[in-house]
């Protein structure tokens, strides 16, 4: 059946638990990432999870055999055993397809299928299955606060203005980087109280990669500069694919710097492509542009090599 689409914030504003309770059935949880999947399924009614009858179960691990046993078949003995199938993209292609073709009719019990990431899995069961399929969306890059609320909410952190601003520029708008910031905050100020804006810049250091400033080097065709930062900073896989993302759409913008015809007024940034476009012919661009798309795969797969490569374009960029 159709998924329905929130936000993490929207989604807990319009149900103060995961699900309902009295509603029994089958439910698809897909999330952004599994930082927001812990928050959102911390939030499973308790009436369910402390039933003694409520069991979780790694999706790789479903088998036909399995959900036959469990919801197909009628027993005198039978509990009405609940199920949270968390990592449930894991699930073999064989049950896959057999959930596909055998769509389960539940009653009086809950199978709860957690996507920790999006998944082509997610979307073909919701075409096939009944029940409440539920897409949790990531944040958008400008929602940065909102995000940072959610995730300190959670940890039943208050932090004043001043803290969330430092906070929003020093770290990347990720869950991973506000959940174990949020988390460091909540052990040693409880609640936020007496926290002070110098306790947590010593507690916490900027990480964030500033894409617009590094956009501006390379724009400028100070190419060392770019990538020896790059290579020079521990930098994780997800905040490099993000920028490399974030050049591929720089460097197409300044190939086709048509986009700003419209605009009444230019950004600072529009200026800057407008500027820095001139100083490139489209061969160079297109190529810089290609180089981007393959450490961005690089990025995405996590290859060990990566560190490598980019120590080689900072190295070459002297040539």
């Amino acid at each position: 059946m159709p998924s329905s689409k929130w936000f993490p914030w929207d989604y807990l504003k319009a149900n103060q638990q995961t699900l309902n309770p009295s509603k029994s059935g089958i439910y698809s949880f897909q999330f952004c990432d599994e930082f927001v999947g812990h928050i959102i399924l911390e939030l499973l009614p308790k009436e369910l999870t402390k039933s003694g009858n409520f069991f979780k179960i790694n999706g790789a691990d479903i088998t036909i055999d399995w959900l036959e046993d469990k919801f197909k078949t009628i027993s005198l003995f039978s509990t009405n055993e609940s199920y949270l199938v968390i990592e449930a993209q894991n699930l073999p292609q064989k049950t896959k397809k057999w959930l596909e073709e055998n769509p389960l009719e539940i009653t009086d019990q809950f199978l709860i299928f957690s996507f920790s990431k999006p998944s082509k899995t997610f979307e073909q069961l919701s075409k096939k299955m009944s029940g409440e399929f539920i897409k949790i969306e990531a944040p958008r890059f400008w929602e940065g606060l909102q995000h940072l609320e959610f995730i300190c909410n959670f940890f039943n952190l208050s932090l004043p203005m001043n803290v969330k601003n430092y906070l929003l520029g020093a770290l990347e708008n990720t869950s991973y980087e506000f959940f174990q910031a949020a988390n460091l905050l909540s052990l040693y100020f409880p609640g936020g109280v007496d926290i002070r804006l110098d306790y947590v810049q010593r507690l916490i250091r900027p990480s964030k990669l500033d894409h617009f400033q590094l956009a501006n080097l390379f724009g400028t065709k100070k190419r060392s500069h770019f990538f020896g930062m790059l290579s020079s900073k521990d930098i994780d896989f997800e905040q490099l694919r993000s920028l490399f993302t974030f050049m591929q759409g720089h460097l197409f913008k300044m190939m086709d710097t048509s986009y700003c015809d419209g605009k009444s007024r230019l950004s600072k940034y529009d200026k800057e492509i407008l500027s820095h476009a001139k100083a490139w012919s489209v061969d160079d661009l297109q190529r810089e542009c290609h180089l981007f798309g393959e450490l961005e795969i690089d990025a995405k797969s996590k290859s060990p090599l990566l560190k490598n490569r980019l120590r080689v374009e900072y190295l070459a960029s002297f040539n």
